[in-house]
């Protein structure tokens, strides 16, 4: 079921049980947590989710994340457009015991009174999906800060006396 306006709460039991889809737009700006990190909290992140119970009788959702998050270089502290697009597998659990007994194909999202945050989830999955140091192109950050960045300007020109070689010049008398 496609939604303009998705649950805050849903119970991926109820998904799962009936196989149904859950497909809309969250605002970046409503992930606290998430705004934290990016350099600007503009767009939306797009989730589509396929709900069903597996062979093990366990509560799964397949699905993709898409969104466009500016994060910040890390050569001129600018705004970098990155764009995420994710695969979801998700198992839902009750609690860490049941997550760490499924199968590596499965990411745990916990459940708590048989019902999951939709925002917080989805905010989760960004968070994991970020990368560690973000760059632009080389020609895409401010020039000053490409000359002061690269490691080819941190090398000496010159090279200096090594301050033992007087030592091996009496060693040598």
């Amino acid at each position: 079921m496609l939604n303009d306006t998705l649950p805050k709460y849903f119970d991926p039991r109820k998904y799962a049980s009936h196989e149904q889809a859950l497909e809309g737009c969250l605002p970046l700006n409503q992930f606290k947590e998430l705004c934290a990190i990016l350099a600007s909290n503009e767009g939306n992140a797009f989730i589509h989710l396929d709900f069903r119970v597996d062979e093990d009788r366990r509560y799964i959702a397949t699905g993709s994340l898409t969104a466009q998050v500016q994060v910040v270089c890390q050569r001129c502290m600018g705004a970098v457009n990155h764009d995420l697009a994710l695969d979801l597998s998700l198992a839902f659990v009750y609690d860490e015991d049941h997550a760490k007994n499924l199968p590596d194909d499965y990411d745990p999202v916990v459940m708590t009174d048989g019902e999951v945050i939709l925002a917080d989830m989805v905010e989760q999955e960004i968070i994991l999906a970020l990368p560690i140091v973000a760059y632009h192109e080389e020609s895409g950050c401010n020039p000053t800060a490409v000359k002061y960045a690269s490691s080819t300007d941190d090398a000496p020109d010159d090279e200096k006396p090594n301050p033992f070689s007087i030592l091996a010049q009496l060693k040598a008398k």
